[in-house]
């Protein structure tokens, strides 16, 4: 559908347009959403024709502290976003002119010892942060994937969630009685509710998604917010590590190719990925033969 240049439009609006109308997934919707908050924060409520280049370029010097993959990802999403400015008649063919992607050089190896992660994750005091990271190292999930959980996605009964993953690609995640624990306490301090957000922010939001919104006008915590936690209790470790963690002490425990594909949600494996998405109970046998072997030690 073609959106004709309004001079009315505001930038905010025109974002949720350009959300709305592209065939993004729903996580590439969520991280650009996230990427540009700064930006739209700043000038959302102008209208459209107020993005100038000095305007970007502030913004942009206001990220140069960033990791370079990150500095990199709000650039892509900055220039997706006014390629399709440019598609619907307005005039942003010149904002990000002479602008480059950072180069961000070879990734070192990412796991980490797993008994100095745990070591940190038993020091963390807050119900929710604990319950989030814990819940992220136990299942190997990705930190977006984590946040994304809403409370209707868990079942007690089983010790499962419903995961979505990557691409929207579901998957079944089955949690130890440690995490079980660690859920029930912090859903505890939020009143035991049935719906909504499983992570949110301890302060109410100001301008939320209605999506990602409680009943009592809490707003689902970001990828961003969750970094900055993080980096409260490990400022030398990478949010993504605990993932890395988890699949790497698994891959030296007797997990098969196929355990460690259904237990990351990886893709790459698809020779087994009918196997494995339909062997649940292997999954789950899995899942528990860790847990009773970690508490064992």
């Amino acid at each position: 559908m073609k959106t004709h240049a309004s001079p009315s439009l505001t930038l905010a609006h025109a974002f949720e347009q350009f959300l709305a109308v592209s065939s993004f997934a729903r996580r590439t919707c969520e991280s650009y959403a996230e990427d540009l908050a700064p930006l739209l924060a700043e000038c959302g409520q102008k209208p459209v024709t107020a993005l100038t280049a000095d305007i970007v370029q502030a913004f942009l010097v206001r990220q140069e502290s960033l990791a370079p993959a990150t500095f990199n990802r709000r650039l892509a999403a900055l220039r997706s976003f006014t390629r399709w400015l440019r598609a619907q008649g307005w005039e942003a063919s010149a904002l990000l002119d002479g602008i480059e992607r950072k180069p961000e050089g070879k990734r070192t190896a990412r796991a980490l010892d797993s008994q100095q992660v745990e070591s940190i994750l038993r020091k963390i005091e807050d119900p929710r942060d604990r319950a989030l990271f814990w819940l992220i190292y136990d299942g190997g999930l990705r930190c977006q994937e984590a946040l994304a959980i809403d409370i209707d996605d868990v079942s007690w009964s089983e010790r499962s969630i419903l995961i979505h993953g990557k691409g929207d690609r579901p998957r079944e995640m089955f949690f130890s009685r440690a995490v079980g624990i660690f859920l029930d306490k912090y859903l505890a301090m939020r009143g035991y509710p049935t719906s909504g957000p499983l992570f949110v922010t301890h302060r109410k939001a100001r301008l939320p998604r209605r999506a990602d919104l409680t009943s009592d006008g809490y707003a689902r915590l970001s990828y961003r917010q969750a970094d900055t936690l993080w980096k409260g209790y490990t400022p030398d470790w990478d949010l993504h590590q605990l993932r890395h963690t988890a699949i790497s002490v698994r891959a030296a425990h007797d997990y098969t190719e196929a355990d460690l594909k259904r237990f990351s949600g990886h893709t790459s494996l698809r020779s087994l990925e009918r196997y494995i998405a339909d062997n649940r109970e292997a999954a789950k046998r899995k899942a528990r033969e860790w847990e009773r072997r970690q508490r064992a030690q």
